[in-house]
């Protein structure tokens, strides 16, 4: 897993043959019988054995401790040789009580050895030895190791009664200390066990059992982690594990299944976990005698149990690395890349796309607040922190909604996506931490698509002063109405804490005010192609923030015809940001259902716009869906916005319907929507403006082209004066 070295310290009394082990376990070969009698008390210290990994069965680097300093002999003595040591102390009993507590703490098993006819050294494991890990405050697991089992064949009469003695006090030290992972016998004479010894220490280690076992059931961290791989590897959601399912998670964790013995396999433990648990196993279907069945999750658990039971604990071990968890049970999240595009990839949107149907469960192509919360608790388990530069902002940020029975919010497919466009777009490395999470890498480690992400998120800024309908103008991109709709803030109320930072909402702030940022966040059609939209409502003063212009696209400036300062406000803040590289813009003249009033500006609108090389304004109302191209008759002249033929190029007409064609409404485009909707939206010409900036420089005209030739042809003009190749753009004229 993640240990780069394995720590292995025998402790245990005198002679009850510590370093015959080592001598074995080095040398291959018994210990000389004079090597296992010796009287004196302490014995010569050794030095610590290094084992290189290609020599161990576990592959990795292995060191060897035994700690030969003076033994304690009473529990009284545990409190002076656990006492920290910060001075010299003249006591020898402290003095190398030093290195036994130092060889403790660094180790990471330890290995309690007495001898198998020293009943004294036995019971001193429970007076002394094993008080004094427990009161050194360390969790490292604990082995038993039952020395010089050979002088049982020396005595045959009595090797029943000792090998029963022998196994209960095994069995009634496990029950009482859980750490104690493992008991083994072993002999330096026979050379019983001596690898096996040093094998199941490693183990002890690289699969320890104590984070999954904890009084012979599951503990509920190892739960956890069993529901997060169940439901990642459901790919249905009908809580079932079928055959084809149970393959894909088997050639995942283990590599691809060669023969058939081993699919095989899960026939077997299906009828083993059928023996133990009626309910772990459910019949699908039947047909000429053969039956087909699933695994639920309770069967799922019961497998584990048997992998626990036969110690097969590198089998649970890999499945859990495969998930990325580590030897602590802790989701271990990789850094995303460094060179991250901040674009979904078309494999993210397919798998994002399933994964919403998955939960879908009432199947009505909405996520109800209790399913979007089921989704993100299942497979969830490390809420990505945000950046600390979004979390002192609130984020209210509109999405394509519907509206149940009960009058609930409900998520459609449209803004769950729109969502996870806006966590790529601005936050990359959470976004790539939620797909982790999610089981993104499961879901395309059999699946070989080599499409490229492609630029489908775009910005636009919308300016305008206090009133002049810029919430208005973001709520209705993502509905038919301004009235009755939610944004994320409102959702997060009945949500947990997971969705609310899916949705960008920062559940650990106690900060009762923040600045408030709105979104709306949709999709819209540019040349048969999907483009998501961020409107991104901004104030003008925040027009001189250069950063604020590094990512946007296009700048949308609302005009209050009802407020002389409006048009003031909105060309200062033009002016501000001319001095940039020029963006695209557009200007917008809302509230069209109310009568306007004289701007107090030095140059009248149309002037504005022609010297500045911008489209005119357009006419807008959200309340009354006026057509965004209806140039009301309006008294004052300022305000009229009458097109002009400025040229007879067929592409300057590109999305600008006729007056004679203006009784369409404005409606927001929706991928659910009606298939002849016709691409004059307001918020359409925001994305062609996003993806064709040239389209700024042209002006409206009468003629009517929105046909898919024409798109086509412009797509291709737009190109050619991209590259400023304007003698051949003269050829298509």
């Amino acid at each position: 897993m993640d240990t780069s070295e394995i720590r292995i310290l025998l402790l245990g009394d005198d002679n009850v043959g510590r370093t015959s082990l080592i001598y074995s376990l080095v040398s291959e070969d018994v210990v000389p019988s004079s090597s296992n009698h010796s009287t004196d008390s302490i014995r010569p210290t050794t030095d610590d054995i290094s084992i290189p990994p290609e020599v161990t069965r576990a592959r990795v680097p292995t060191v060897i401790m035994d700690y030969c300093g003076r033994q304690p002999m009473t529990p009284d003595e545990i409190d002076d040789l656990l006492v920290p040591m910060e001075c010299p102390s003249p006591n020898p009993l402290l003095q190398s009580s030093r290195s036994l507590y130092s060889c403790i703490r660094q180790a990471h098993v330890i290995c309690l050895v007495y001898a198998f006819d020293s009943r004294e050294s036995r019971d001193r494991l429970l007076t002394v030895w094993l008080p004094l890990i427990d009161r050194s405050a360390t969790t490292i697991p604990i082995m038993l190791v039952a020395n010089k089992c050979d002088l049982m064949d020396e005595n045959p009469h009595e090797r029943n009664n000792m090998n029963e003695d022998n196994r209960e006090f095994f069995r009634l030290t496990m029950s009482k200390y859980s750490r104690i992972e493992a008991c083994i016998e072993t002999s330096t004479r026979t050379m019983k066990n001596i690898s096996e010894l040093f094998y199941s220490a490693q183990k002890c280690v690289l699969y320890p059992i104590n984070y999954l076992q904890e009084q012979n059931k599951l503990t509920k961290r190892f739960k956890q982690c069993l529901k997060r791989i169940f439901t990642i590897a459901d790919q249905d959601n009908d809580q079932l594990l079928n055959d084809q399912e149970l393959t894909m998670l088997q050639d995942y964790c283990f590599g691809k299944i060669q023969t058939n013995d081993e699919k095989q396999t899960i026939e077997q433990l299906k009828k083993e976990i059928k023996r133990r648990t009626i309910h772990g196993i459910k019949i699908l279907h039947e047909h000429r005698g053969v039956i087909t069945s699933a695994l639920t999750y309770q069967g799922f658990e019961c497998l584990f149990e048997l992998y626990l039971n036969k110690g097969k604990y590198e089998t649970i071990y890999t499945t859990l690395e495969r998930f990325n968890y580590n030897r602590k049970l802790e989701l271990c999240v990789p850094n995303a890349p460094e060179d991250l595009t901040g674009e979904l990839s078309p494999s993210a949107i397919d798998y994002l796309t399933r994964l919403f149907h998955r939960f879908d469960n009432d199947k009505d192509s909405c996520l109800t607040l209790k399913e979007l919360n089921q989704l993100f608790e299942s497979l969830i388990d490390i809420i990505p922190p945000m950046p600390s530069s979004l979390s002192n902002i609130k984020h209210c940020i509109y999405l394509r909604l519907s509206q149940s029975t009960s009058k609930s919010p409900l998520i459609t497919l449209s803004g769950f996506l729109a969502q996870w466009f806006f966590l790529a777009h601005t936050q990359p490395s959470l976004t790539f931490s939620y797909l982790f999470q999610l089981g993104y890498s499961y879901a395309i480690s059999t699946i070989d698509d080599t499409r490229l992400p492609s630029r489908m998120t775009y910005m636009c800024h919308v300016y305008g002063m206090s009133e002049s309908g810029k919430s208005s103008f973001l709520k209705r991109f993502v509905s038919s109405t301004i009235y009755q709709v939610h944004h994320t803030e409102d959702l997060a109320e009945k949500l947990n804490n997971k969705a609310k930072a899916f949705l960008s909402s920062d559940y650990r702030s106690t900060s009762s005010y923040k600045p408030i940022k709105s979104y709306a966040i949709d999709f819209v059609r540019v040349l048969n192609e999907t483009k998501c939209l961020i409107l991104e409502e901004r104030h003008s003063n925040e027009i001189e923030e250069k950063i604020l212009f590094e990512n946007v696209n296009v700048n949308c400036f609302l005009i209050d015809r009802t407020h002389p300062r409006a048009f003031s406000n909105v060309a200062t803040s033009f002016l501000q940001q001319h001095v940039y590289p020029r963006l695209p813009s557009l200007f917008i003249l809302t509230k069209a259902d109310q009568p306007s009033v004289k701007q107090d500006y030095p140059l009248p609108i149309e002037f504005f716009c022609r010297q500045h090389k911008i489209p005119l304004p357009i006419d807008y109302s959200a309340i009354t869906a006026i057509s965004i191209y209806t140039n009301p008759t309006d008294n004052n002249q300022q305000l009229t916005t009458n097109t002009e033929n400025m040229s007879q190029s067929w592409f300057t007409n590109l999305l600008f319907r006729s007056q004679n064609n203006s009784t369409r409404s404005l409606e927001p485009y929706s991928p659910r929507g009606e298939k002849s909707r016709h691409q004059d939206d307001i918020y359409v010409r925001l994305g062609y403006l996003c993806v064709y900036p040239k389209l700024n420089y042209f002006t409206n005209s009468t003629n009517d082209f929105y046909n898919t030739d024409a798109l086509f042809k412009y797509s291709l003009y737009a190109s050619v004066v991209t590259l400023g190749l304007v003698t051949v753009a003269r050829m298509f004229r």
